[in-house]
């Protein structure tokens, strides 16, 4: 046990302060305070560059191609479910489907009807619609609320 003791002793180091330890703590303070404003002037640089895009929208006038990326997925939903239990199997998959085709609708809606119906009588005159003209365009309509997905 002493001569544990002893061992500790000399390895002490003693008290000397050269000022070193603070030249370096400020340098490596400097390189963070610098690291952080290139950080913060990329991400301005990211954020003034999606301003420009967030409000933007597809305008048919302007640019009449648009282009969809969607993923393909070659896998069904039957191969992605997989499990020991039979009746878990089928309701998941039923879920699955419904998801699936609830997806479908939606993308239908958007790309279909939507825009009809928020501009469905746009451009009515200021002194109101002349006898019948609102039943025209009801029955103009009409053809597009009965369409039927053909797919």
């Amino acid at each position: 046990m002493a001569a544990s003791g002893t061992t500790t002793a000399d390895w002490e180091f003693d008290k000397f302060d050269d000022g070193s330890l603070k030249i370096v703590g400020e340098l490596q303070l400097k390189k963070y305070g610098s690291f952080l404003e290139d950080y913060a002037s990329q991400l301005k640089d990211i954020e003034d560059a999606l301003d420009d895009s967030i409000g933007d929208s597809w305008d048919m006038t302007l640019d009449p191609i648009a282009l969809q990326f969607l993923p393909y997925e070659q896998t069904s939903l039957l191969q992605l479910i997989r499990t020991d239990n039979k009746i878990f199997n089928k309701i998941i998959t039923v879920l699955a489907s419904l998801c699936s085709e609830m997806d479908a609708l939606k993308h239908e809606a958007e790309t279909k009807f939507f825009n009809a119906l928020l501009f469905y009588g746009e451009g009515e005159p200021e002194a109101g619609l002349e006898d019948g003209d609102a039943q025209v365009q009801m029955g103009k309509i009409i053809p597009l609320l009965q369409m039927r997905k053909t797919e």
